[in-house]
């Protein structure tokens, strides 16, 4: 009869290691010999898939323990046979009568390694079997199958520390463990396997250099990793286990290094591995899908180098501030958001699904977007009586564009959060109803919804259906931004209250040389605190101006600081204004401006989105932006021999005059053009307005005409505009002007507002 492949090489390990059973009892460590037969079968048990095979194989060998019950090898043959069947199976009785052999085995010989290895890992394989429902209860006793296995690695450990495996699983175990683990018994371990031959398996070191980090030994860690390099270990995973420790101790510096230079070195699974898992905790799947189509190193790290460079840029942040704090964040959430088990289970309510298995859902939107500006939960003593209350939490972060809560619910497990839709959520999907007859909510209910009154208006009104419906789409759209996005906002005590505009002109030192983008700005000096100078008072201030393209990458940046000088502190409504400049080719952008206290007490981040720049070289017909200003605004801006007047606030008193600024760019020396001016009020417009205007009754917009000689290649334009008889209100003035010689046109335009004269 022949054999299946798989069967034949069972029984000829077996055959080996019934060889080994001669050797005398007495030995008082397991040999190398017996350690090889055993790692043979080990390898042949994993080749095995037919469990029918193993159950004859266990029938024969449970027949040969009943006449040798005292031989430590046999039962150790029965444990590893009892645990491929636990792996095929996916049985947790499997794994118990593993449990149980390899526990006779210990009795019989406990300085032998591999009984007490043999347990860890039948331990740690029930500890992660998906039946278990009262894990997270075993984990607060201390009795959890984690940390048995954790104990029975140690002792495999402490029998001979020369075995690699048990210390490397020991320390995954122990690293595994989401309640008070045992990670002082499993250092101990790693260090006794560093410290003999076993140190030599770069594996050992990594194991260790990753305990070490884990109770806090940052500089242990560090030897532990150079040790992992020295002695052959993956370049890629070293380095970025390094760039993770030099976070964890804070020294970004070395972080960012490390990080790259591993990402340059990474070329195996392992390493490709770490740095994927990590991008794919904030990258969208366009980004990924980019970093999966990456076959050389060093474009991936380049790739990677841009990637956080870009969400820096879009936070207004110095370069490396976003993967710092990434990694600060990804610590605290392994402390903090860790999943008991990987096993997760959701109800109709847990709209959202994530194929990670590391973290609850509360450590995602950690890792997306840090810290919240507030957090509500809710229990009540109803809990313990049944009322159906779970664990819950809110959270509120606090957007321009809009605040974004998250609720956070567990159901039967205080450690696996997740996200919903509802507050009221966390009283299931029909628990969070009262009676019908009752008319709406009950008491309970009232109470969560109060709970989170100082999160958003919505709860400090009495919840309505309208309201209920409102509530639960605001808590849809937070998941859906939530999860698909990330951020790392400034955060100010004080708001700024900026007021900004910009231009575009063409460049001063060169009339074909480019185009200047000049951001004007106005600080009210009410919001920062003066500091003592030489003559009065300083107000030092920084500014951080980042450009560009619609892809957030980087085009030009400005990082300065200014310091504002007065005899004495400024009061009531006077600003610090101002003028930064930065060189732009031709094309869409888009910017962010902060400008901070050095304390960054006081400080706000300015955003605009549309940016579009033409080509200003005097060698085509085109036009600059328009610039408005006022004579006496307490600004102006020096453009070489011209002297621009500027009005940062936008605001022009009534019968002031506006004085106009722009540039024509391609037309010949002498060529006559025509030039448009418009003054047009914005704003609601009445039913009462519509009437007059249908009969005449109201002014029609200021409008001037003119034409004008062409200087040349750039002709810079002054003009003023009166604004007598020009009531209160918001103003669009507009320029159109026209190419004599194909009749093309350009329109440029301001808006600006009328305030009553001082």
């Amino acid at each position: 009869m022949i054999l299946p492949t798989c069967l034949g090489r069972l029984l000829f390990a077996f055959a080996l290691l019934h060889a080994t059973w001669a050797v005398p009892l007495a030995l008082s460590a397991q040999d190398a010999a017996d350690r090889a037969a055993l790692e043979r079968l080990r390898d042949s048990l994993a080749g095995v898939t037919d469990s029918t095979a193993l159950r004859r194989l266990e029938a024969a060998t449970v027949e040969v323990a009943k006449r040798h019950r005292d031989d430590p090898l046999i039962h150790l043959r029965l444990g590893f046979i009892a645990y491929r069947s636990g792996e095929l199976a996916g049985s947790k009785a499997h794994y118990d009568d593993a449990a149980g052999e390899f526990e006779w085995a210990g009795e019989l010989k406990p300085d032998w390694p591999y009984a007490w290895y043999g347990l860890g890992l039948a331990e740690l394989a029930q500890g992660e079997h998906a039946i278990i429902a009262i894990e997270n209860l075993r984990q607060q006793l201390g009795k959890d199958y984690l940390s048995k296995a954790a104990r029975a690695f140690a002792r495999a450990t402490q029998a001979d520390p020369s075995f690699a495996q048990a210390g490397i699983d020991l320390a995954n175990a122990a690293l595994q463990q989401r309640i008070q683990p045992r990670l002082q018994v499993a250092l101990e371990a790693v260090r006794l396997a560093a410290a003999s031959p076993a140190g030599r398996i770069p594996d050992v070191q990594l194991a260790r250099g990753r305990v070490e980090r884990e109770v806090g030994e940052a500089d242990s860690a560090v030897a532990a990793f150079q040790a992992y390099l020295a002695v052959g270990g993956d370049s890629g995973v070293g380095l970025l286990e390094l760039a993770r420790t030099a976070y964890f101790a804070r020294r970004p510096r070395e972080g960012a290094a490390a990080y790259y230079a591993g990402a340059r070195a990474a070329t195996l699974a392992a390493a490709l591995g770490l740095y994927r898992t990590e991008l794919s905790y904030l990258a969208t799947a366009a980004e990924l899908a980019s970093f999966d189509s990456l076959a050389a190193p060093a474009a991936r790290a380049a790739w990677l180098e841009r990637f956080w460079i870009r969400r820096d840029v879009t936070e207004a942040r110095e370069p490396g501030e976003r993967l710092a704090e990434h990694y600060r964040r990804w610590f605290y959430a392994r402390r903090n958001f860790r999943l008991v088990s990987r096993h997760r289970h959701y109800d109709i309510t847990e709209r959202y699904r994530t194929a990670q298995t590391e973290f609850d859902d509360r450590g995602v939107i950690y890792i997306r977007h840090g810290d919240p500006d507030r957090r509500a939960q809710y229990s009540s003593a109803g809990t313990v009586l049944g009322s159906g209350l779970e664990p819950n939490e809110s959270w509120l972060y606090r957007r321009t564009d809009g605040n974004l809560i998250f609720h956070f619910v567990s159901r039967g497990d205080v450690q696996d959060f997740k996200l919903v839709e509802s507050a009221l959520d966390a009283l299931g999907f029909q628990a969070r109803f009262g009676p019908a007859q009752r008319g709406g909510l009950d008491a309970l209910a009232l109470e969560l919804w109060d709970s989170r009154a100082n999160l958003d208006p919505i709860y400090q009104r009495p919840p309505s259906g309208v309201r209920l419906t409102d509530e639960r789409a605001l808590g849809d759209h937070a998941i859906k931004v939530g999860t698909t996005t990330d951020s790392y906002r400034q955060r100010f005590d004080v708001p700024l209250d900026l007021v900004t505009s910009d231009f575009v002109v063409g460049a001063r030192a060169d009339s074909t040389g480019g185009q200047v983008l000049h951001v004007v700005f106005a600080v009210p000096a009410e919001r920062i605190t003066p500091e003592p100078g030489p003559a009065g008072v300083l107000y030092p201030l920084r500014f951080r101006l980042f450009v560009t393209d619609v892809a957030d990458s980087l085009v030009t940046q400005l990082d300065t600081v200014r310091v504002f000088a007065a005899r004495a502190p400024l009061r009531g409504a006077a600003y610090l204004t101002g003028l930064l400049e930065v060189p732009v080719p031709p094309g869409r952008y888009r910017y962010r401006l902060l400008v901070a206290t050095g304390d960054n007490f006081a400080g706000e981040v300015v955003e605009r989105d549309t940016l579009e720049v033409g080509a200003l070289s005097g060698r085509r017909f085109a036009a600059s932006d328009l610039v408005i200003g006022r004579t006496g605004g307490g600004l102006i801006w020096p453009a070489g021999a011209d002297t621009v007047v500027l009005n940062p606030l936008g605001r022009f008193p009534q019968g002031s005059t506006v004085e106009l600024y722009y540039e024509v760019y391609g037309l010949a020396r002498g060529t006559t053009y025509h030039t448009v001016v418009r003054l047009d009020p914005l704003g609601g417009r009445s039913f009462f307005g519509a009437i007059r205007r249908l009969f005449g009754g109201r002014r029609p917009p200021l409008l001037l005409e003119f034409d004008v000689p062409a200087d040349g290649p750039v002709t810079r334009v002054h003009r003023s505009v009166e604004l007598r008889d020009v009531a209160k209100g918001d103003y669009l003035l507009s320029i159109v002007v026209t190419d004599p010689t194909n009749g093309r046109t350009l329109a440029r335009a301001r808006r600006f507002q009328v305030v009553s004269s001082p």
